[in-house]
């Protein structure tokens, strides 16, 4: 099925304009994707989670990125920044935009 990008009532969870990244540092090791899904999902809709981890090792950092319905990125910002999460205090903030060109 293909994408049709011009489409006025889109529903696909790709909709730029409906969605926020938010950037979720000082993650345990120990959880994964769908831990984190599971918890964001508490305040709203979660439309990705990317846990980072290092190339060379596989290792997890320690961070991601978690996409969401940007009605539900504040509430998400100030519910989770500095709290306790799997014996870890998060921190929750809208991403840095990655696009290239200034």
């Amino acid at each position: 099925a293909a994408l049709n990008t011009n489409s006025n009532s889109s529903t696909v969870a790709d909709d730029d304009e409906n969605t926020t990244t938010l950037y979720i540092g000082n993650l345990a090791y120990k959880v994964n994707e769908s831990t984190v899904r599971q918890h964001f999902a508490k305040l709203g809709e979660v439309r990705s989670v990317r846990l980072m981890h290092d190339k060379r090792t596989g290792k997890k950092k320690g961070f991601g990125f978690v996409e969401v319905n940007s009605e539900d990125a504040d509430a998400m910002i100030s519910n989770y920044n500095d709290t306790e999460f799997h014996e870890r205090t998060l921190k929750v903030r809208l991403a840095k935009e990655r696009k290239g060109g200034e």
